[in-house]
């Protein structure tokens, strides 16, 4: 019986709301970073990301860093950049990319449930991203990167939509990425205890992403007495609403054989064919090596939907014996890259020499993922691509 609260947001003046938010802080490396602040100085991510407003001998995880996030933050609330809403509300955060549309509740989910496991997770998470999170949480006093959730479809929330959709919404803009966002707030009271009585029915809620800033905020209200301290910021998705993409992998070398000769190894495990598939399908992979692609389809179930998905597969069957990639998390030849950039992404990184050999991957089903977190078990890392992402600093939770 999951929480789903409603709270103060600490939200942009709507004038300021474009400029302030951001996408995730995790989207950019430091110098990517520093570019954007630079380009856009009001940007939410010189507090999400501070060591990009600080020099560069400064560790990204230097106790100096989270002080410039606080003071960062403090500046946007004492320059009226950021106000706190005088009741509490829900608030419905639609994303429209194209003629994709998928519309999410905003409330506060409870740090009990998910150490309880009524909120799933599916992923392990890195004990240095953790801390990093722990302390920007702590040096604020505040979540602000919504976890995203998902749950399973439910008519009346879906009724909840439909007819809070129909007023003005608090926000609605479409980003430099031609991606729509609108924010809409919900006061309704019947609305707001239909909302709140229909997530209780649910069993489970399930992470889609922001499982290291879950672990954290558990880990800040272990250690910080404030009651909202044990609430965090999430937006939750009906789960046919939510859009997964391929999450691919590069490596940098073909672990010392030619391409005829990892060709003809690889098929004694997968069917191999030249050039790119008609279709993506399950159990389907797509290789990219020397300005070709081949076709490597497998045709044996696995057992078990962890051990069945397709990354796991790519992992155990052709990365580990084939190309001698053990641990992908710690084994720095091989890097990931995100659904958003297609083939064309896969092929510039092949093509100008960073990477030898390129494999794209069809999309983790949530079908997929919610079975793996019922049963208790993780995915192997950068199993998931969500798009489109959402912005950081539309919506706060602070507990100060």
């Amino acid at each position: 019986m999951p929480t789903f609260e409603p709270f103060h947001a600490l939200r942009p003046d709507p004038k300021y709301a474009e400029a302030f938010s951001s996408l995730p802080y995790d989207v950019f490396n430091r110098a990517e970073g520093r570019l954007e602040v630079r380009r856009r100085p009001l940007s939410f991510l010189r507090i999400d990301k501070a060591e990009v407003t600080l020099p560069d001998f400064i560790d990204d995880h230097d106790s100096r860093v989270y002080q410039q996030a606080a003071l960062h933050f403090k500046e946007a609330i004492e320059r009226g950049i950021l106000l706190t809403d005088d009741v509490e509300s829900y608030y419905l955060y639609r994303l429209t990319d194209g003629t994709h549309t998928q519309t999410g509740f905003v409330g506060c989910v409870s740090v009990a449930d998910y150490d309880q496991g009524i909120i799933r997770k599916h992923e392990f998470t890195r004990p240095d991203k953790e801390r990093d999170r722990v302390r920007h949480v702590q040096s604020l006093a505040a979540h602000t990167g919504p976890i995203l959730l998902a749950h399973h479809p439910d008519d009346e929330l879906n009724r909840v939509v439909s007819e809070q959709t129909d007023q003005s919404p608090l926000y609605q803009f479409t980003a430099e990425d031609g991606i729509e966002h609108t924010i809409y707030k919900i006061t309704d009271r019947d609305a707001m205890m239909t909302i709140g009585s229909q997530f209780a029915r649910h069993d489970h809620l399930y992470i889609a992403d922001g499982h290291h800033r879950a672990e954290a905020a558990s880990q800040v209200a272990r250690l910080n007495p404030h009651e909202d301290a044990g609430l965090f910021l999430a937006v939750s998705f009906s789960s046919d609403q939510l859009n997964i993409q391929g999450y691919h992998r590069v490596v940098e070398d073909l672990y010392g054989q030619s391409v005829d000769d990892l060709l003809e190894r690889l098929s004694s495990r997968f069917n191999v064919t030249e050039g790119r598939a008609t279709e993506t399908k399950k159990h389907r992979f797509e290789m990219y090596v020397k300005q070709k692609w081949y076709t490597l389809d497998y045709e044996k179930n696995r057992g078990s939907v962890k051990e069945d998905l397709d990354v796991a597969i790519l992992q155990d069957e052709l990365l580990t014996p084939f190309l001698g990639i053990e641990d992908p998390r710690t084994d720095a030849r091989i890097q990931f890259v995100g659904g958003v950039r297609g083939y064309d992404g896969l092929e510039q990184l092949v093509d100008q020499g960073t990477m030898a050999v390129a494999f794209h991957l069809h999309p983790t089903s949530l079908t997929e993922l919610m079975s793996v977190a019922d049963a208790g078990e993780v995915m192997p890392p950068k199993s998931t691509w969500f798009e489109p992402k959402l912005r950081s600093g539309l919506l706060i939770h602070p507990f100060f």
